[in-house]
């Protein structure tokens, strides 16, 4: 499909992909298509058949992109990362830290 193809095949409860700029993307749904083609959101904003939002700020104003595997998986990763940060590492074991450095190792090959 071509850069906007995909947005004529999308129906209620697909998801989808926000960008606002170049520092916001989030995934979420779509909630409602309208007769003329405007696309409504889980968040209640709307966008054009091309893909821009309707309305709001013009300095910060969204887009949607197509939702895939590579950017479900960049959002996993994302989500894996953000929870790494969280282990309370002085209460592993010794085994367990060894575990984690070895497995960090095999990433930096």
């Amino acid at each position: 499909m071509g850069s906007e193809e995909w947005i004529k095949h999308l129906k209620v409860g697909d998801k989808v992909v926000i960008s606002t700029g170049s520092y916001s993307r989030r995934v979420t749904s779509v909630t409602k298509i309208t007769p003329k083609g405007f696309i409504n959101i889980e968040s209640g904003q709307t966008f054009t058949q091309d893909g821009y939002q309707r309305g709001g700020d013009t300095w910060h104003r969204a887009s949607l992109s197509e939702f895939t595997d590579e950017i479900a998986l960049e959002f996993k990763k994302i989500k894996l990362i953000s929870q790494c940060k969280e282990i309370q590492f002085g209460k592993l074991t010794i085994e367990q830290l060894e575990q984690i450095l070895l497995i960090s190792k095999e990433g930096e090959d």
